[in-house]
């Protein structure tokens, strides 16, 4: 079975338990992955994190019940797994401008989040994937310093990167000063909180004359297959796309429990069609 087909039961899973308490164990149980592996496939296939996607088809629903039900508030925020009332309205101000009583009070236009299908997903990514012939590669342990932060894979790394390039010039015993490494640490990633320590920095020989408010992190062996982006960063959701999509169930992989990589060097060019850079995905036999 594909990952997109394995995705799809998990969406129908959390359709059919929107009124249910269920963690994102339970929802990456129901396509047979381990948390960290689905929380990055669902994210690249369907564009949101899981508990943020849960959270907006609940609201969806709930709007419905705000408008066509004469249920007080409290019990719908409670029958959708809002903490509280309290909660509940900060989450539905959040995706509708208007808390629920004045929703109901308006009879405003529904919240509109419809549940995502991924059926002619497939065919689509399979399209251009000639050009898409990875290496695989075994690399060794190595060293890497730079600036780190806590974020969301779906969010936007700009300031990490913006912070990198100022300070860059003060690692110390770098050993490629023009090849760049965006590592993503899978020793304290949280996918249920979903958050990801990422670091910019640079190899180095020695992770001693650390710069104040830096990281160094060792980087372990793994397998990867490392695949080349082609173009601006705008279209890389659809290199990633496929590659969760297409290459690794026809190859008969899965993302390890490994840290992730992107690396570029002298041939990445901002805002640049020729522009390249590498995507280095951790792997192993399904």
């Amino acid at each position: 079975m594909s990952n997109i087909a394995l995705v799809e039961k998990a969406l129908l899973f959390m359709e059919e338990n929107l009124k249910r308490r269920i963690s994102l164990e339970d929802i990456a149980d129901a396509a047979n992955f381990s948390q960290w592996y689905f929380h990055r496939l669902f994210r690249v296939l369907t564009g949101y994190c899981v508990n943020d996607y849960l959270r907006r088809r609940r609201l969806c629903e709930a709007s419905h019940e705000l408008l066509y039900s004469p249920k007080p508030i409290k019990d719908i925020a409670t029958e959708y797994q809002f903490e509280s009332q309290a909660a509940f309205t900060r989450s539905f101000s959040s995706v509708s401008g208007l808390t629920p009583g004045r929703f109901r009070r308006q009879i405003a236009p529904l919240v509109r989040f419809p549940a995502i299908s991924l059926d002619n997903s497939y065919k689509y990514l399979k399209k251009g994937a000639q050009t898409m012939n990875p290496r695989l590669e075994t690399k060794a342990a190595f060293h890497v310093v730079g600036v780190s932060c806590r974020a969301n894979p779906s969010g936007t790394l700009h300031k990490l990167w913006g912070e990198f390039m100022q300070r860059m010039a003060e690692i110390k015993h770098v050993t490629a000063p023009d090849k760049a490494f965006q590592v993503c640490v899978f020793e304290d990633a949280n996918p249920e909180k979903e958050e990801y320590t990422f670091i910019a920095g640079l190899e180095v020989s020695d992770m001693k004359d650390v710069p104040d408010g830096m990281l160094a992190h060792t980087v372990p062996q793994a397998e990867y297959a490392v695949f080349e982006h082609h173009g601006l960063l705008d279209k890389m959701h659809q290199t990633y796309e496929y590659i969760f999509g297409v290459w690794l169930p026809e190859k008969g992989y899965v993302m390890a429990e490994a840290d992730s990589l992107e690396i570029y060097d002298q041939r990445f060019k901002v805002n640049e069609p020729d522009s390249v850079f590498e995507i280095w995905v951790p792997i192993k036999k399904a």
